[in-house]
């Protein structure tokens, strides 16, 4: 398991971090004007449906069904052929109606020929989708056989090409370039892949003479009734991303801003929480107290870590979103419109770091329904907050932001109120109460100083307290699960 767990933090860590440059890149030569807006509002409207039947619901389901299949040649080409399908169907309808869908989205503000590039820069994205679709069904069958490597080495040679066409704009500034590197990645991606594993690629290929109509829709079938549940809950979350984009774009400059902030709380999940929560799910035996132990105490270090770093990034906001990114283009203007939503999502960031990790276990124990029921309550009532408050006129950053808070804090009492493990063993570990001690010591101590006397010096020392705190907190999990 921690060998498992090493590769995949590995490797996710340096393909993170490029992608942390390449936002630093896109703010230095863009800030939060319209050429960021259009391709962040187009990246949505990509990937919100496409994560609908690509994403982490698709993956939670298929890789406890691929350990049960017999021929699972069979399983995932027949899984790969239907995703393939959806994904086709939805690269035409974003390509067709693409002029509708961005009027539809961008408010009075921008003029016909602004509105023209957002056009275009959508049909050039809808062109990397069947690629797109193609990469991750590979990924998730080599994450289904514990071959985490290639799930880091993704991310990473994606960032990497994303950051050499950006980079190319310096030098050739055409704006469709930016676009075009969505599409230029996921084609990179899968031709290094098939080569990579071609002759397992050619062998399953081998095996489609042999599939039938009645195979794939029979799998598909018992496939779609285990993933119905979370395909539910999915759309909830991502019809609240839709409208999230569609308030944020009632304003100049606020998708891009939100999309700088939103990077500072995403960029831990997805170096701790997905690693750690990928890890539970593939390992999670419920017979084996043990492995139910390990899950557990990365449950309680996924918690104390995120409540540490949400006190951390709410004491140095303002200096993180200086350090990362004022230059070039990013102004005092930018700079205040990302620190006006960062504040919300920093406050939402624990309970959305957490409920990743409890996913997993509720996919893991198979409560998938329950599950559904939870993150579409909180969805429901999340959808009316933000329409009362749009209709009382409230500003776009406020309901955004309170929004995102009042969606994740709801799932996550609710989800852990009702969780199945036992924690009491782990609870009365010195391994808990270490982690849970030099935790809650850095929260206080740092917002005793930080109170005190705030200035610059005092920003840097609570960055580097919390980083040897989290170095701690690190090895202590790391002795606790070897």
């Amino acid at each position: 398991m921690i060998n498992s767990l090493k590769n995949l933090l590995y490797s996710n860590s340096i393909g993170k971090l490029l992608g942390f440059l390449r936002e630093i890149l896109l703010a230095y030569i863009f800030g939060t004007g319209s050429v960021i807006d259009f391709f962040r509002l187009c990246n949505s409207l990509v990937l919100t449906p496409l994560n609908l039947f690509v994403g982490n619901s698709l993956q939670q389901v298929f890789i406890p069904n691929y350990k049960k299949k017999d021929n699972k040649i069979q399983f995932v080409l027949s899984i790969s052929i239907m995703i393939l399908i959806l994904s086709i169907i939805l690269c035409l309808f974003l390509f067709i109606f693409a002029g509708e869908i961005i009027k539809s989205f961008l408010g009075a503000g921008y003029t016909d020929g602004e509105v023209h590039i957002a056009i275009n820069f959508l049909k050039i994205f809808t062109l990397g989708i069947p690629f797109y679709v193609l990469n991750w069904m590979i990924i998730y069958t080599l994450n289904s056989n514990k071959n985490f490597k290639e799930n880091g080495r993704n991310i990473l040679n994606f960032n990497l090409v994303l950051i050499g066409v950006t980079a190319i704009f310096l030098l050739f500034p055409n704006i469709y370039l930016i676009p075009a590197s969505f599409v230029i990645a996921n084609i990179f991606i899968v031709i290094q892949l098939c080569y990579k594993y071609s002759k397992k690629i050619k062998r399953a290929l081998r095996s489609l003479k042999k599939l039938t109509f009645a195979l794939v829709f029979s799998e598909n079938r018992s496939f779609l009734s285990l993933w119905m549940p979370l395909l539910v809950y999915s759309l909830f979350m991502q019809i609240y991303i839709l409208v999230e984009r569609w308030l944020l774009s009632k304003e100049k400059g606020l998708i891009a801003a939100s999309e700088y902030a939103k990077v500072i709380i995403d960029t831990p999940i997805f170096l701790l929480t997905l690693p750690l929560a990928t890890i539970g799910l593939t390992y999670f035996n419920r017979n084996e107290r043990s492995i139910t132990n390990k899950i557990v105490s990365m449950l309680f270090f996924v918690t104390l870590i995120s409540i540490s770093l949400t006190s951390m990034l709410f004491m140095n906001q303002e200096s993180i979103i200086r350090m990362l990114y004022y230059r070039g283009n990013f102004d005092e203007e930018s700079l205040t419109l990302v620190l006006s939503i960062l504040k919300f999502y920093i406050i939402g960031f624990a309970f959305f770091s957490v409920n990743t990790f409890l996913y997993r276990i509720y996919n893991a124990e198979l409560r998938n329904k329950e599950l559904s029921l939870v993150i579409i309550s909180a969805h429901i009532i999340a959808f009316i907050f933000m329409i009362v408050c749009y209709q009382l006129g409230y500003k776009v950053n406020i309901i955004v932001g309170y929004s995102f808070i009042i969606l994740n804090a709801i799932q996550f009492f609710i989800l852990i109120c009702r969780i199945r493990l036992n924690i009491k063993s782990v609870v009365r570990s010195t391994f808990f109460k270490k982690l849970l001690l030099i935790n809650i010591i850095y929260v206080l101590i740092g917002f005793i100083i930080f109170n005190l006397n705030e200035n610059q010096f005092i920003h840097y020392l609570l960055i580097i307290l919390w980083i040897t705190v989290f170095l701690y907190s690190a090895y202590i999990l790391k002795k606790e699960v070897d």
